[in-house]
Parts: structure tokens; sequence; C-alpha cells
């Protein structure tokens, strides 16, 4: 069993992660209740998606998912789906602290690295503007998709405030 640790903050990972695998493990003081619960997720093209299209290169990259419980939908970050050349396939009205907003819709792969969770392959998300870096990593702070509850929703997630540890399983 694998863990990042976010100073008292615990992600459980089954199984072990591999060696040099792109789990982060942040070693300064970054308490959950102010960053929330935030790990690395792999997004890549959707293969029946490509850009253009009949294309056999796939774009894919490692960021950090932010939960977002309030969010009914997992959205990208604009810069980050334009980074991957996700093609839109159709609009979503987004309701958010700045007001209603019409915003593209895209397909993705989304995985965990070092994680036993199951992947989601050709996964419809939204997207909005996030305060994301292509340059910054995986600074958790860096967030450039919010997972939304059509994802957590199919999972076990156990938050256990007193150890401030969180168990996430499907």
């Amino acid at each position: 069993m694998g863990f990042s640790n976010h100073f008292k903050v615990q992600f459980k990972v089954t199984p072990d992660p591999d060696p040099g695998s792109k789990i982060s493990v942040k070693l300064d003081y970054v308490p959950l209740l102010k960053t929330g619960l935030n790990f690395p997720v792999e997004l890549s093209t959707a293969r029946v998606f490509l850009k253009p299209p009949g294309s056999a290169k796939m774009s894919s990259i490692v960021v950090i998912g932010h939960f977002d419980t309030g969010a009914s939908s997992t959205t990208i970050d604009i810069s980050l789906a334009k980074h991957l050349n996700l093609i839109p396939v159709g609009e979503s009205i987004m309701q958010t602290a700045g007001g209603t907003q019409t915003t593209p819709d895209f397909y993705i792969n989304m995985s965990f690295p070092g994680s036993n969770l199951h992947p989601f392959h050709n996964l419809k998300i939204g997207s909005c503007s996030l305060p994301f870096d292509l340059n910054n990593g995986l600074d958790p702070n860096n967030f450039g998709i919010l997972i939304g509850r059509d994802v957590m929703s199919r999972w076990n997630i156990v938050w256990n405030g007193p150890s401030s540890t969180v168990f996430i399983n499907d």
C-alpha cells in the first residue's frame, strides 16, 4: 500500500506505486483544509477524437486533479484542452461562482498513476478557466482538472478527519 503525504495528509494508493512513478510526495506544510484533496491524474486524448481526425498520435500529460464536490461534472482547464489538441464536441452551460457560462465539451481518457483505480475512457467532460500553468508541474495548487461528482460517484471515498487520511477505491 502506498501513500502520497502532504504533511499529515495521506492519499492511500493500492497497490504500491512502481519505482519512478509520477505520484507526487510533498514534504512541506500544505494543510488539506487549505488546498482540498488534490492528486496526480493522467489525461490523454480520446483516440476517437484525435486532431486531425485519423491521426495516430495521442497527447498525454500528468496534472494535478482537484476534487470538487460542488461540481456535478468533471471539467478541464480550457488552455490545457488546447494544449492536448482536444476537439470540442458540443457545449454545456456551466454555473460558476462568476456566473453562468457556455463552454465547450470534450472527450478524454483519464487515469490515476500509481493507483489501482480503473481509468476512464472516452469520458465526456466540460471546460472552464482554472489557475493552471503548464510550467508549474505537479504543484498541489496547480490543478488542470476539477474532478466532479460524475467521477466521484463511481468511487467509495472515505475521509478520516482526525487522521487526515483519504481512502479511495472503485
